[in-house]
């Protein structure tokens, strides 16, 4: 890790703490940082990768300037369907995050997914994995916990970013402090609070 990306991980750090500070009231002090710290982590960088492609679906969709060389101009595409899957699809190029230093997010650690996730019944089918040589369809992956759902986001971000391999830690060990509601508490808490989502980035 180089000096640069060093300093860009412990800025985030000092970030991250401070807005972790306004949700310890519920959680045993010993052990809310490592839950809080998580959750507030996975809010920033979905929400940095949300502004970065909202800032593309208005240069692939709407700016058409001459100079703006991601213009998407409707009338080369047969159809709607074919021009918004076209859109989509480029929206999801990774490149186009990183040249601007956003951690690139995929689809199961949004956010926005998590949100939905944690709503759902213990046992519901999230998605099916790639089947297996000789296999007809790949196994369901269901949603075992909301501590899980959480991990896998963190695994996952770890994964496709490689200035962070190492550095999250995973909160399925704090179970034990924590169950699905306390969880799913937080969770609402760090979408809905304005003031500690200012927080991180102030």
């Amino acid at each position: 890790m180089n000096k640069t990306e060093q300093e860009f991980l412990n800025a985030l750090d000092t970030k991250l703490w401070k807005a972790a500070d306004k949700l310890r009231n519920s959680i045993d002090a010993a052990n809310y940082k490592h839950v809080v710290l998580g959750l507030i982590f996975l809010k920033y960088v979905s929400d940095s990768f949300e502004e970065r492609q909202n800032e593309l679906r208005h240069l692939f969709t709407v700016d058409n300037s001459d100079d703006n060389i991601y213009f998407m101009p409707r009338e080369d595409y047969d159809s709607d369907e074919e021009y918004n899957k076209s859109v989509n699809t480029e929206l999801e190029l990774r490149e186009y995050y990183t040249a601007e230093n956003v951690f690139w997010v995929p689809q199961h650690a949004r956010w926005k997914y998590l949100q939905a996730t944690a709503a759902l019944p213990i046992g519901s089918v999230l998605w099916q994995k790639e089947p297996l040589a000789g296999e007809e369809k790949g196994q369901d992956v269901k949603l075992r916990s909301i501590s899980w759902l959480v991990d896998n986001a963190l695994e996952q971000i770890e994964k496709e970013n490689k200035k962070l391999k190492g550095v999250l830690n995973r909160i399925s060990q704090h179970q034990v402090f924590l169950n699905n509601l306390v969880l799913d508490c937080r969770i609402s808490i760090i979408t809905n609070n304005k003031y500690l989502y200012l927080g991180l980035i102030n």
